[in-house]
């Protein structure tokens, strides 16, 4: 699969991108000054101050799912009352119902895709700029404008550059010869096995050859990973046997494995045990789909995505750990009064009536609800059992010799005699 390499983000994206680009760049500077510069170790703080910029949308989520905890049992009920009931007037009562529950918990259908529709703008933003660092890091974007500058000089450059494009599977979003932002986008694709291609198509010009010559180890080694790998190059490479598999498989493994932990430990109960529960289903199955997708790109992606990726799922693991310890040291019933107490000031201003304090359900209650119907079915299931097998041993014992007729007869003499028992009591 080709890379597809962008220049900086625009549009509705833009904003965000220019933030945490300059993020990027200002980690990536204090990692040069240090001594260190290096992209994949750029890119696993990076993550980690990304992800602590969006906290605050973690635990508004994280709110909401206490929350949904309370406000999904009453709607189950409030569905099972007017199930089979198509009529107007009785949809009118349902969702009038329904909103009253939204209205009493101080929540509302949308509030758990508010967070996910804020926070996935920037995660696509914070994607396009790991997608390309040199757009956002200046020190590395005047590294390839050092060798982007001769080849857009060079008579005949842009019918190497395509043939080099082709060659060296690069995509390119909208490729420009005249653009040198679209040239440096091209090179950035460029492997580490691919230098020596790039000096060979440009030997007719010393100056691209010079600059290459004068830059390529160093974009080598700032992209240089433990274990021999490199940001810009695929982790695994069957084709160079062991050494090109390990240690690069650990890239995809490692991605997968964090990414399905840390989907596990953002899993809530919701209130909702159903299997019917179509959301819920839904869920299971993303959690476990997107981890495998992740193990599948990376093999094909750069390891840089890989690094992310597993750095974005760590932090998100320690982050989850923090929020859930949090979480736990709040009394849901309180943040409910509250969240009433709001909602009766909006509805006061309406001229509406407010609702009542003691309308609020207590998270005991519906735990003990929970568990006691849990209990009823156990027990309905063990007494069930216990009678299959009372029933299974009375007949096999009775049953002497299976076919013949004094056998049947003497079954049917015990059981008259037991219905004869039942009936004198």
């Amino acid at each position: 699969m080709d890379v597809v390499v962008l220049t900086k983000v625009g549009g509705i994206l833009g904003p965000f991108a220019w933030i945490f680009g300059l993020i990027m760049n200002a980690i990536y500077e204090v990692l040069d000054l240090v001594g260190i510069p290096n992209v994949g170790l750029t890119i696993i703080l990076f993550t980690l101050i990304a992800n602590l910029l969006m906290l605050p949308l973690t635990i508004k989520q994280q709110r909401y799912s206490r929350v949904s905890s309370l406000v999904t049992p009453e709607i189950q009920k409030i569905n099972k009352k007017y199930k089979g009931k198509t009529d107007e007037v009785s949809q009118r009562r349902m969702q009038a119902e329904t909103m009253e529950v939204y209205k009493k918990y101080g929540a509302s259908p949308s509030s758990g895709c508010l967070p996910l529709l804020i926070s996935f703008p920037i995660l696509l933003a914070l994607y396009r700029i790991i997608y390309n660092i040199p757009s956002y890091v200046n020190s590395i974007h005047d590294l390839f404008l050092t060798i982007a500058t001769p080849i857009q000089q060079t008579t005949g450059g842009a019918a190497i550059m395509d043939q080099l494009i082709e060659e060296l599977r690069i995509s390119v979003s909208s490729f420009d010869f005249n653009n040198v932002e679209k040239i440096i986008d091209a090179l950035n694709g460029v492997k580490t096995t691919g230098w020596d291609t790039v000096a060979n198509a440009f030997a007719s010009n010393p100056d691209v050859v010079q600059a290459i010559d004068k830059v390529k180890d160093t974009i080598i080694n700032i992209n240089s990973m433990p274990g021999g790998l490199n940001v810009m190059d695929a982790p695994v490479h069957f084709s160079q046997g062991v050494a090109g598999i390990f240690p690069g498989i650990l890239i995809p493994i490692l991605a997968g494995l964090t990414q399905w932990l840390s989907s596990k430990m953002m899993q809530t109960d919701n209130g909702s045990k159903n299997s019917d529960d179509t959301m819920g289903s839904t869920m299971k199955t993303m959690n476990i789909m997107m981890p495998l997708m992740s193990v599948f790109f990376c093999f094909t992606f750069s390891a840089g995505i890989g690094v992310y990726w597993i750095a974005s799922s760590v932090v998100m693991i320690l982050i989850q750990m923090i929020v859930n310890k949090y979480m736990e040291r709040i009394d849901i019933n309180q943040m409910v009064e509250k969240n009433i107490e709001k909602a009766n000031v909006k509805r006061v201003k309406k001229g509406q009536k407010p609702l009542k304090a003691k309308a609020v359900m207590n998270v005991r209650t519906i735990e003990e609800e929970r568990e006691l119907e849990e209990k009823k079915e156990a027990e309905l299931k063990e007494r069930v059992t216990k009678q299959v097998e009372k029933s299974t041993e009375y007949y096999s014992t009775t049953q002497k010799k299976k076919g013949k007729l004094a056998s049947k007869a003497g079954m049917v003499q015990q059981y008259n005699e037991k219905s004869e028992k039942k009936n004198r009591k």
